[in-house]
């Protein structure tokens, strides 16, 4: 059940039908549940470990990088980029599912890493003091509801990086 409950995650998002995780793994929702106790039980029996490893390679490209303004600007993207191409870790960022702990936590490590980098860009004169650690927050959640809409106006990607490149002094 844990692989197909990954499967249907990573592919469509962590609020997939929980009857089609236990009708495609062959088990009984009660199964599911006596398991796993709730979906977010289930979200943190699978998805953290695959998530985090995400999250992990970028933090550490980004935080390679030689400039604060190069890292913070190689965060951001690479975070929409994920954001745009993983629905499950779009969920866990936009933190769709606050009682599954574990996820919960991966992710607060990773905005943690953001705000550092704001205040290292701050720091070193690359960014504006305008642009806030919320302001960040802020960016992430627009692209990952945008990402996540099938609707959304074309170009808003755009908007989000004039948003960013607006913020740099130099």
């Amino acid at each position: 059940m844990r692989s197909v409950a990954l499967d249907r995650f990573l592919a469509n998002g962590l609020d997939v039908s929980l009857n089609e995780i236990v009708k495609a793994a062959g088990v009984s929702i009660g199964t599911l549940y006596n398991h796993f106790g709730s979906r977010e039980g289930l979200i943190d029996a699978v998805i953290p470990e695959v998530v985090g490893a995400r999250l992990q390679t970028l933090a550490a490209s980004a935080t390679a990088l030689p400039t604060p303004r190069l890292r913070l600007a190689a965060f951001v993207r690479g975070m929409i980029d994920q954001q745009i191409g993983d629905p499950a870790l779009n969920d866990a960022v936009l933190r769709r599912y606050p009682d599954a702990v574990a996820l919960l936590d991966i992710c607060t490590v990773t905005t943690d890493l953001g705000r550092r980098l704001v205040r290292e860009a701050h720091a070193d004169g690359s960014l504006s003091p305008d642009f806030t650690e919320d302001d960040l927050v802020n960016l992430l959640w627009l692209a990952g509801t945008a990402g996540r809409d099938p609707a959304v106006p074309p170009g808003w990607r755009r908007v989000l990086e004039r948003s960013l490149d607006s913020a740099w002094l130099d």
